[in-house]
């Protein structure tokens, strides 16, 4: 398993405790390094008791050694020390030959006889750590020393104790450090297995009362993505759900026209039939095309912005210009208010569909007029369409924004809506961080203002300058 695809709790696992063996490592290193130089100390200062001792029984005897010299030497019982290590002696005489030697003492002299102090020599082939002192007449000269390997084997064995309580506690360390690992990952495992186990449309809020209070932003990142699923899932179903409902009807209607036009023997009674049968279908059309729609802007979390400038007092003018032959049609004057400088930065396609359906809706209801004004105020862009027709009851103002809410049947004249405008128009106001907001209209009509977040004055500048 390659390094970026580790768990957390083997992340933590080889960070923790590599960390903790790294320590007991060097820290072990450490102690091992000083026991023995401490071990060795303790030998030197045995070792230069020792030789001191000697010192001073060979001074008290400092005839017999001239008598001894010529000989070969005289082998000197084991003198018992404070360490059970064996340590050997050699006298040395007057003249510098070996007067006296302990057992085990090699035949060659383990220093020279001017030496002092301690040294690290090698005799009959073996190691030895030797003291070398004097009597102040310079009668007689010992050399008192240990074998290497003996001090080399206590001083292991001495730092081995030391380390051995080390290793138990790192063994109890590992064991500590994967509880405590396991126990910490253990609410984020729960966490994950919550969240598999979730339904779609659950509105109950995973438990995450038990992660630590640095995964607590995650949770409730993650509960506000969860809420954000279950609207949309909703929205969707809710949308699906009245489309095919909305769809029953022009459809039903059209296959009845069908019929009537089937059975027709009359050209006037079939004409009439297959016009409503061509209206019904237009109708049809229109409730998919807004389901389409609505469902795309649904889809987005964030407006597509791009950095695009839009000027608004333009893109009124061409969509009142494509409105304005089915103004005429029905007697209708569509006036265009423009204010100067109506600048922003958004999705111009977004807001031609908003406000070819305010357009739309003015012209079902109004008696005369149908007035688009465009502005800025502060802030923001003000788009409005007015109309003078009936007015919105209130019990209706308080749903108008509804998906497929239509209000009181409308008569033939005025035409049969999706109920999907103003809920296209909301939507797209929320995709630019904008409102929408019921006005009054002209002489006791309705009006939909758009109030939107208008463009930076740094950003109009460079608009104007292209």
């Amino acid at each position: 398993m390659s390094a970026g695809r580790w768990s957390l709790r083997r992340r933590l696992l080889v960070a923790i405790g590599g960390a903790a063996l790294l320590g007991w490592c060097v820290s072990s290193f450490w102690l091992y390094s000083e026991a023995i130089a401490e071990t060795d100390r303790g030998f030197d200062v045995a070792l230069d008791h020792a030789a001191h001792a000697v010192l001073a029984f060979v001074a008290n005897e400092n005839r017999e050694l001239r008598d001894a010299e010529s000989s070969k030497g005289i082998d000197l019982a084991e003198i018992d020390h404070l360490h059970g290590e064996p340590i050997v002696y050699q006298v040395r005489g007057p003249g510098g030959g070996i007067a006296y030697r302990s057992p085990g003492a090699p035949a060659e002299p383990l220093a020279r006889r001017d030496d002092r102090g301690f040294a690290f020599v090698r005799a009959d082939g073996r190691g030895f750590r030797v003291d070398t002192l004097a009597t102040e007449d310079g009668a007689a000269t010992i050399h008192v020393a240990q074998p290497l390997e003996e001090r080399d084997a206590v001083a292991n064995a001495v730092a081995l104790k030391l380390l051995a309580p080390g290793a138990a506690l790192l063994a109890v360390l590992a064991l500590t450090i994967g509880w405590t690992v396991r126990a910490a990952a253990e609410p984020l495992i729960r966490y994950s297995r919550d969240l598999d186990r979730l339904a779609p449309a659950q509105s109950k809020p995973v438990d995450s009362t038990r992660l630590p209070d640095e995964l607590q932003p995650v949770a409730r990142a993650i509960d506000r993505l969860l809420v954000r699923v279950r609207d949309a899932l909703l929205h969707e179903r809710t949308l699906t759900a009245d489309a095919a409902h909305e769809l029953r009807t022009p459809l039903a209607a059209m296959r009845l026209q069908a019929q009537v036009a089937r059975r027709s023997t009359d050209g006037g009674e079939r004409d009439a039939a297959l016009d409503e049968l061509l209206a019904g279908t237009d109708r049809a059309a229109r409730l998919v095309d807004a389901v389409l729609t609505l469902a795309r802007y649904d889809a987005q979390q964030d407006p597509k912005l791009d950095g695009a400038a839009v000027d608004v007092t333009s893109l009124a003018h061409h969509v009142a210009l494509e409105f304005k032959t089915r103004a005429a049609q029905r007697g209708l004057t569509l006036e265009l208010a423009a204010g100067a400088d109506t600048r922003m930065t958004g999705d111009q396609d977004a807001l031609g569909v908003a406000l070819r359906n305010l357009i739309d809706n003015a012209l079902r209801f109004a008696r005369s007029r149908v007035r688009i004004e465009t502005s800025e105020l502060g802030v923001d862009v003000h788009l409005a369409v007015l109309d003078d027709g009936p007015g919105m009851p209130p019990k209706v103002a308080g749903r108008a924004f509804d998906r497929f809410f239509r209000g009181e049947e409308q008569d033939s004249q005025r035409g049969l809506g999706a109920g999907l405008g103003l809920a296209l128009v909301r939507r797209v106001a929320e995709l630019h961080r904008g409102e929408v907001l019921l006005v009054d209209g002209i002489d006791g009509g309705c009006g939909v203002k758009l109030l939107l977040p208008a463009t930076p004055r740094a950003q109009k500048s460079k608009v104007t300058a292209r």
